[in-house]
């Protein structure tokens, strides 16, 4: 129980991080951008406050406002795996207006990353289920809860690093694949520090999320995969 008086604090890193990587995504397009990740962006900044409200709620003994706000919490869980769905076709949307004269990564990137966004979306559910189920045993809720956080996290923070790669590095030499290293190697040290710190090392939840790095790193096989690429062009219809 002490070991989780101050996470609320720890929260607060992965909030700063997913806003610094996603900032120059969001804002410099906020009115071109669609409504569909308007409303994602908002319901996934919602829920990183939540997931630093709630456990401050618990630190000064506020159970029942955090009651109600954890039945908050579950409409905008649900909002953020909705809009993550909604947002699975952006990929191929890019994918179509590729020109192979113009720099950039290539097509199996896209497919890749839809595929990597659709399963850390349903990790994103998985992780909130768990929570709900053992919201009575306070160190297995808080840990769901806070891998539901590190679920999310990826999207945001490698759209950051491409942005800093972008500004040291002229498009046509850019590296996909160390792009998405360069992000792992920021997620998995916070990842282990955070499991440290809570005593979760061996957790569940804390291997399904080292589980999504090498799933994030085969994201370039993933996408090559003819099969992959026929099936989500398939099952996502968005022309």
């Amino acid at each position: 129980m002490q070991k989780f008086k101050s996470l609320h604090l720890w929260m607060i890193i992965p909030l700063l991080l997913i806003q610094l990587g996603i900032f120059r995504f969001y804002w410099p397009k906020f009115t071109t951008t669609t409504w569909e990740f308007h409303i994602h962006y908002w319901l996934v900044t919602l829920w990183f406050i939540l997931v630093i409200i709630q456990p401050y709620l618990i630190s000064i003994k506020s159970i029942e406002k955090h009651r109600v706000v954890g039945m908050l919490g579950l409409s905008i869980a649900g909002g953020v795996l909705f809009t993550s769905l909604s947002l699975l076709d952006v990929p191929l949307r890019i994918i179509s207006n590729l020109s192979p004269d113009q720099p950039g990564p290539p097509p199996q990137l896209f497919y890749g990353t839809l595929v990597i966004e659709f399963i850390l979306g349903l990790l994103f559910g998985l992780a909130v289920v768990k929570a709900i189920i053992n919201r009575k045993d306070l160190q297995e809720h808080a840990w769901w809860m806070i891998c539901s956080v590190f679920y999310l996290m990826m999207p945001g923070l490698g759209r950051g690093m491409i942005v800093l790669w972008r500004s040291l590095v002229p498009i046509e030499h850019i590296k996909p694949f160390f792009v998405g290293l360069s992000a792992e190697l920021i997620f998995v040290p916070l990842l282990l520090l955070f499991a440290s710190k809570f005593g979760r090392i061996r957790h569940p939840a804390t291997i399904i999320g080292l589980l999504t790095v090498l799933l994030r790193l085969l994201r370039f096989p993933i996408g090559s995969s003819e099969f992959v690429q026929n099936l989500v062009e398939n099952m996502i219809k968005w022309r």
